[in-house]
């Protein structure tokens, strides 16, 4: 039975949480886990995952221990101003670069996701849920996920070659050339016109 109220906390429950989070995830992918999903196979209350995770997408980020929401990377790169890629893509790869091991969290990502279709599954609808980029408002919602798709495919790509592959001069360039580098390519996914798409 789920139990009401918050369970007093200690140093198990939010790794208990995590637990049935994965378990959620892997089972039936980001969109279709709920926070209470998580909450009654965790034999907790909905109130407690909140109290650690906020909401689904940092249980999610927590679960594969993703160091930054992909939105909260698009707003604190762009501000209040029009898109830049520029800045969103020095913005995703200081993300992966932060602590002791820099590169370590992406690169155990990658490995989840090749091991297992249920995670790629899972990262997939995060990012189509989290990466809110696309161009002018009234375009159609079906060029507005080409627009997604592509910018993430740049990103995760970039990352996948700089960490995994360390492919030279990618590998060791720093963050600000790269991003000088790809940032005119998201600029013109996220904004520019992209052929129509051909029917079969």
């Amino acid at each position: 039975m789920v139990q009401t109220g918050r369970r007093p906390g200690n140093s198990d429950t939010r790794n208990e949480i995590l637990v049935a989070a994965r378990s959620c995830f892997a089972e039936h992918g980001y969109t279709e886990t709920s926070i209470r999903a998580v909450a009654r196979r965790g034999g907790v209350d909905p109130a407690l995952v909140h109290h650690y995770f906020t909401d689904k997408a940092g249980l999610f980020m927590a679960t594969l221990q993703v160091p930054m929401d992909p939105r909260r990377v698009a707003e604190t790169a762009m501000g209040d101003g029009p898109f830049n890629g520029e800045r969103v893509v020095e913005g995703f790869l200081a993300q992966w670069e932060r602590g002791p091991k820099p590169h370590t969290t992406f690169v155990t990502l990658a490995q989840a996701m090749c091991a297992s279709p249920e995670v790629a599954d899972a990262v997939r609808e995060f990012l189509a849920d989290r990466l809110a980029l696309h161009g002018p408002p009234d375009e159609d919602r079906a060029l507005a996920g080409r627009r997604r798709s592509l910018i993430s495919s740049q990103l995760v790509g970039l990352a996948w070659t700089r960490y995994v592959v360390r492919m030279e001069p990618l590998a060791s360039a720093n963050r600000a050339e790269v991003a000088r580098w790809a940032g005119p390519t998201l600029d013109r996914y996220a904004t520019g016109p992209l052929p129509p798409a051909v029917v079969d």
